[in-house]
């Protein structure tokens, strides 16, 4: 799951529904960012490395979401590749594999990023320790992991003002990604067809 092919599918939705819990005010401050999010729609640009830079990958998309746990993230080069939360089950479609993976949502948490923006922010104080730092007009937050069996090993998302402005994460095994936004859109009407996905005849459905 943590694949060049497969570093976003755990936090898009991890952080969005009201806090019940105030452990810090970075938790707080943080937790009222992600409910202004209502919607978001944005082009990106991820960069991966293996631990010790011994190999990169690029890839541009979009993302679009919508609270309280609908997604969908798509790599338009140098591969294709869509992944969608209709808020029941997460699809990911490999048109080059003829694939399309199917799993319940709540199997999807926590396992890589892309529940980020809309889903269960409930337990954040409860997940992780949340520190706060500022320069300029962009804010950072750095979520570590209190499990030490986390697929993750840190987090960090940056605002620059109310947009969110990138996403970084270091996984267990050393792997880097890299997530930066542009063309941020908040709060635009999205359609429900936005998170639906229908494979094309011939694809092998997998449901675990």
């Amino acid at each position: 799951m943590t694949s060049f092919r497969h570093p976003i599918i755990g936090l898009v939705l991890m952080l969005m529904t009201p806090l019940t819990q105030a452990a810090s005010d970075a938790i707080v401050e943080l937790g009222s960012r992600l409910r202004a999010l209502g919607s978001y729609q944005a082009d990106f640009l991820q960069i991966s490395e293996l631990s010790g830079g011994q190999r990169k990958e690029t890839v541009h998309g979009q993302l679009s979401v919508q609270r309280p746990d609908r997604f969908r993230w798509v790599v338009s080069s140098p591969y294709q590749q869509t992944i969608v939360s209709d808020g029941r089950d997460v699809r990911i479609h490999d048109p080059d594999l003829m694939q399309m993976t199917v799993r319940p949502l709540d199997k999807a948490w926590g396992q890589t990023p892309a529940l980020l923006f809309s889903g269960d922010a409930a337990g954040l104080a409860r997940e992780f320790t949340v520190t706060r730092t500022g320069q300029g007009t962009v804010t950072t937050y750095q979520l570590t992991p209190r499990a030490k069996d986390a697929v993750f090993a840190n987090v960090q998302l940056s605002f620059k003002g109310e947009q969110p402005d990138s996403l970084a994460l270091q996984d267990s095994l050393g792997q880097k990604t890299r997530i930066v936004f542009s063309q941020g859109r908040l709060n635009a009407s999205l359609p429900a067809s936005a998170f639906t996905l229908k494979p094309p005849p011939g694809t092998d459905v997998i449901r675990e």
